[in-house]
């Protein structure tokens, strides 16, 4: 019964609005399949908020600031900032009439969600591949691969690839080509530091 039901809601979050006929819905249809996304983003905020919570986020970055001190500074900006976006998230997915952009800002928690499962990932291999500018260019590719099918999978009325490609991928690639070229200038320093001894 658990099963089929996140199936089912899973599945409703991959109907996309312009595969409907908007002309032939009425407003109550259109309202349904809006609560019903807003309720599908609500869950899923809600686990993300939970795994933030539940993981032992100081042994993490600290597995990472042994390796960088500015990576673990930049994962814990955005640490803050997807906590944030799920916080956020919960709160316009529960309060849709009154919030300011509720459907854009439920679509942005949950898509932090996922984004926080794949660095979390990333950030979990470093105790066993301490590689991190292979880490971070696999991140990279993982992220904006998703990133790409999750806007087309999900288009709302006022989000799609354009609005995350507009807003979120150009500081996106800021910061991860500046911790990428961070880490590089880290690793020539310990490589240098290893020749000298």
């Amino acid at each position: 019964m658990a099963i089929q039901s996140l199936r089912n809601g899973f599945n409703g979050l991959l109907i996309n609005d312009h595969e409907i006929d908007p002309s032939n819905m009425t407003p109550e249809m259109k309202k349904g399949i809006r609560d019903r996304r807003m309720k599908l983003y609500k869950l899923i905020c809600y686990c993300g908020v939970a795994m933030v919570m539940w993981i032992d986020k100081a042994a993490l970055l600290n597995s990472v600031y042994q390796y960088s001190h500015i990576a673990a500074q930049i994962c814990m900006v955005y640490l803050t900032v997807a906590l944030l976006s799920m916080l956020l998230g919960i709160i316009a997915s529960s309060f849709p009439d009154s919030a300011p952009f509720a459907m854009a800002v439920a679509w942005n928690g949950t898509w932090q969600v996922f984004m926080f499962l794949i660095m979390f990932i990333h950030l979990s291999i470093v105790k066993v591949y301490p590689e991190l500018l292979h880490l971070t260019v696999s991140f990279i590719f993982t992220s904006v691969l998703f990133s790409i099918y999750w806007s087309f999978c999900t288009r709302d009325p006022a989000v799609g690839l354009f609005y995350l490609l507009k807003f979120t991928f150009p500081l996106f690639l800021v910061y991860c080509l500046k911790f990428s070229l961070l880490l590089t200038n880290n690793q020539v320093r310990l490589v240098e530091a290893a020749h000298h001894e």
